[in-house]
């Protein structure tokens, strides 16, 4: 009799270690240089960026300079605690920022495979943390630049479809510099710190890092999303331009205005005839 379970492969099941990674969006930037020097009670275990902090044993925080950290297994009470001893060194640091992602890292796997709420790794050290948490950082980070760039194109856009509809703008001089004011500022914002954006250094160090970061950066289509913001903050500042040109052409039209009407009332007193009490007024100064 044959042994069916000899001749049949060995399908055992991958047990995987399993750590949860939370990234959360803080503000613009964070100071990471100014953070080494000032917290001491953690352990660094790099000095660049983005820089890797272990908090407790197997507990992590991954901090970036354009505002987002990391969380590696980290119990909520301890990145509450975390978040205020770093608040000080964070950029513009607001409390309803609501940007994260969430993802599931599984560590044992034979080969490399992403999905966008899990990874799966053969290993896991400082510098495949480093890059899996640099990649949801820019994620959660587009994801703010992305929103507040809609935004303001949505109030722009309110103001030129008026200028289509009725040929004016519906506002009053002031709340329309407002609302170009608010616009570039998101648009500065914005690029000011897409540059941030590049690639990790370790990449290009490592085959097997720049494997990982390119299918992440596909997963999460961090290309894309880039080109399109790009798109639309030039399209925002086209839109802005316009408006500011409005603005400048309607304060000429008015100054021509008042230059013709005092042309016409200088002209009408040249013709009239003086009144009995201009002329007394004049003897009087004489």
């Amino acid at each position: 009799m044959v042994d069916l379970k000899s001749i049949m492969p060995n399908k055992t099941k991958t047990k995987y270690v399993k750590y949860s990674a939370e990234t959360v969006y803080l503000g613009e930037s964070i100071d990471l240089k100014k953070i080494q020097e000032n917290i001491k009670q953690y352990a660094y275990l790099n000095r660049d960026h983005p820089l890797v902090v272990r908090l407790l044993k197997d507990q992590h925080a991954v901090l970036t300079k354009f505002g987002a950290v990391t969380f590696w297994d980290v119990p909520l009470r301890l990145r509450v605690e975390f978040l205020k001893e770093i608040q000080g060194f964070v950029k513009s640091k607001k409390g309803n920022y609501n940007y994260d992602e969430e993802t599931k890292v599984l560590i044992g796997g034979e080969m490399t495979k992403i999905t966008f709420d899990k990874v799966f790794i053969d290993k896991l050290g400082v510098q495949e943390m480093k890059i899996i948490s640099y990649v949801l950082s820019q994620s959660v980070a587009l994801e703010r630049y992305e929103d507040e760039i809609e935004t303001s194109l949505s109030e722009i856009g309110t103001i030129v479809e008026n200028l289509k509809s009725s040929g004016r703008a519906l506002l009053t001089e002031k709340q329309l510099l407002r609302q170009i004011g608010n616009a570039l500022s998101v648009k500065q914002t914005a690029v000011a710190h897409l540059s941030l954006f590049d690639k990790p250094e370790e990449v290009w160090e490592s085959p097997e890092l720049e494997n990982l970061y390119n299918r992440m950066n596909s997963e999460y289509e961090l290309q894309d999303r880039f080109d399109i913001l790009d798109e639309k903050i030039k399209y925002l500042s086209d839109i802005s331009q316009m408006l500011m040109n409005f603005l400048a052409e309607k304060r000429n039209a008015f100054l021509e205005t008042i230059i013709i009407l005092l042309f016409i009332v200088d002209l009408t007193l040249w013709f009239l005839p003086p009144f009995p009490e201009v002329l007394e007024f004049i003897k009087r100064l004489l």
